[in-house]
């Protein structure tokens, strides 16, 4: 070590020094067996030796301490240099990775490789997006092989991105470390590991979507009085739910994802395969590792197996709608329904004026015209009609005190996919009516963000945020959908590319409002890259230090999802590259960033 060679030069140096004389005595040679003189040389030795050693532990414990932190989190300013594999490491990756998987597993298509790196529906795009893309595809048919691709990736820092169903909207799975980076896709991993209907669970695969997994549940013998409630976006998946922990309109009865995960199998970044707890409902074995990876987007660990909750079906279930003459007027209603009347709804959902002319305007809506009024949407369900009747009685009630204009019901599952097609369409609703507001309707981009706020907060914030939308240029070009019954709120803001900067401004001020009465930047859509410059004001620098220091913990070398919800790398600059807004095309739609 560096500290043993200076040892030994300066040793060297000492056992040549010249012996000095007293300059006023007389100058006799000394003996040359003199013990006195041994002793000397021993001392002066000592003390060059005794240097030495304090000099090689110190640069020992310095270098300990920056491999191995003695503080409770790690800082951006502690973090190593991050370094990834280059051209020739990462072929001999891919090539040790082709021996586990086959050659079969790959695939270089241009068009697949486009679709891992970006959306048109997605609000951040890469900014370079020549760079920040995967290389190549993977398709592992099993945790077996998944671990032996992470060993073979922690080996060699290769960055993998994990993917399934391709709908999320922060830029969780953007390459930001490629080309050298590995996209591993789900699509063979796919299917139902094992059905307990006494127990109320079901394992599955990272792969399967939602959606089918209630058509499975449908057409069992066994399934189809049962339900999985959380419904996100059509297209999401449950690793990806698991992975940002997403929500949807039923989340105000059944809870998020972390309400309804019993377990998790996860591959850590050396290979390590790890089932977070057994099947139980309840548990008090140690950590609760579940909710430490649920949430986490990919940056721990790559889900393989999940088992999640299942609930009973309503016996019956019907669908109201009531429209306000102000979004004021329909949040008061919802907050008392929420707060004061001992009520438990299946859910309750809010659309805004615009929203409802998109879904009026739009070819897939389903043909019903609905008032152009802010709306409230609700699930009501029981054992009987009778049960359904006395609850749409009070809601009636609490509506007709904040003016409600109209109120109608469904009597039917047909007329309840007719009321509640207006909430399903109101995303591609509003992407639908871009080209018929936006001055280039030839460049169509949309901005879809999400804030949760305490119910007691959800009115002022909802309004006031409609107000400075208005009053920005937005008005009739942005749609309010809400899961208001958790207080969770989405905002989709239609603009050109040339317009980018403006309507950035105008989220920070949504995301501020929110953090300012107590909230979130985000409910349920997640951090990704676009978030993150949010969770210090919202958390503290404390927090995120700590969430640091458990990404080290488990994935040392930053290979998992690299740059997601908080800074890995102290020379990055992810966040002013974002911010600056270059234009890039990357397919027939036009992308902002």
């Amino acid at each position: 070590m560096w500290g043993n060679s200076i040892r030994k030069r300066l040793v060297g140096r000492t056992l040549r020094l010249p012996i000095r004389f007293n300059s006023t005595g007389p100058k006799v040679p000394p003996p040359v067996k003199s013990s006195s003189n041994i002793v000397n040389y021993l001392l002066i030795s000592s003390v060059f030796l005794g240097g030495g050693a304090y000099l090689g532990l110190s640069y020992g414990r310095n270098e300990s301490t920056r491999l191995h932190p003695s503080t409770s989190v790690r800082t951006i300013s502690s973090l190593a240099e991050l370094k990834y594999a280059d051209d020739a490491t990462f072929q001999r990756g891919i090539e040790a990775i082709i021996a586990v998987v086959g050659k079969e597993a790959l695939s270089y298509d241009e068009e697949v490789i486009k679709s891992q790196s970006d959306s048109f529906f997605a609000t951040h795009h890469p900014p370079k997006p020549q760079e920040q893309r995967p290389k190549v595809i993977i398709s592992p048919k099993n945790t077996e092989e998944v671990s032996a691709i992470l060993k073979i990736a922690h080996e060699l820092h290769i960055p993998i991105v994990a993917n399934s169903g391709l709908t999320s909207l922060e830029g969780q799975t953007m390459h930001t470390r490629g080309p050298n980076s590995i996209a591993l896709s789900f699509a063979h991993l796919n299917n139902v590991v094992e059905f307990n209907p006494e127990d109320l669970d079901i394992t599955v695969q990272p792969g399967v979507g939602w959606s089918e997994l209630d058509d499975y549940l449908k057409s069992s013998p066994d399934g189809k009085h049962l339900l999985f409630p959380v419904d996100p976006g059509l297209g999401a998946t449950i690793a990806g739910m698991v992975g940002t922990s997403a929500s949807g309109t039923n989340a105000y009865k059944y809870g998020t994802m972390k309400e309804n995960v019993v377990n998790l199998t996860v591959v850590l970044a050396d290979g390590t395969v790890i089932k977070t707890r057994q099947r139980p409902r309840k548990s008090a074995a140690g950590y609760d590792l579940t909710r430490l990876f649920i949430g986490s987007e990919g940056t721990l660990g790559i889900i393989t197996e999940i088992t999640i909750k299942l609930h009973v079906r309503p016996a019956k279930e019907l669908v109201s709608i009531a429209s306000f003459p102000t979004i004021k007027d329909a949040a008061s209603t919802a907050q008392e329904i929420i707060t004061k009347s001992g009520l438990q709804l299946n859910a309750i959902e809010i659309l805004d004026q615009t929203t409802v002319s998109f879904v009026n305007n739009s070819a897939s809506a389903g043909g019903k015209k609905f008032d152009e009024k802010p709306t409230l949407f609700f699930k009501i369900g029981g054992p009987t009609q009778s049960a359904i009747d006395e609850q749409v009685k009070v809601v009636k009630a609490i509506a007709k005190k904040n003016n409600v204009i109209k109120f109608e019901n469904s009597h039917n599952e047909e007329q309840n996919a007719v009321l509640w097609s207006a909430r399903r369409h109101g995303l591609w609703s509003t992407f639908e009516y871009g080209n018929k507001v936006l001055d280039d309707p030839n460049d169509v981009q949309i901005w879809t963000t999400d804030i949760a706020v305490p119910l007691s907060k959800v009115s002022q914030v909802i309004s006031e945020t409609n107000d400075d939308l208005n009053e920005s240029g937005f008005r009739g070009k942005f749609s309010v959908m809400g899961h208001i019954g958790d207080g969770n709120c989405h905002f989709l803001l239609l603009y050109n590319s040339k317009d980018y900067h403006s309507t950035k401004k105008t989220v920070d001020r949504m995301v501020e409002r929110a953090l300012k009465y107590g909230g979130t930047s985000t409910g349920e859509h997640g951090v990704g890259v676009g978030k993150r410059k949010y969770l210090v004001k919202e958390l503290g620098e404390s927090s995120l230090d700590l969430m640091r220091s458990i990404k080290l913990a488990l994935d040392p070398h930053r290979i998992l999802n690299p740059d997601k919800i908080f800074i890995i790398d102290k020379d990055e600059n992810l966040d002013e590259l974002l911010d600056a807004g270059h234009i890039v095309a990357i397919d027939k739609h036009d992308c902002c960033h």
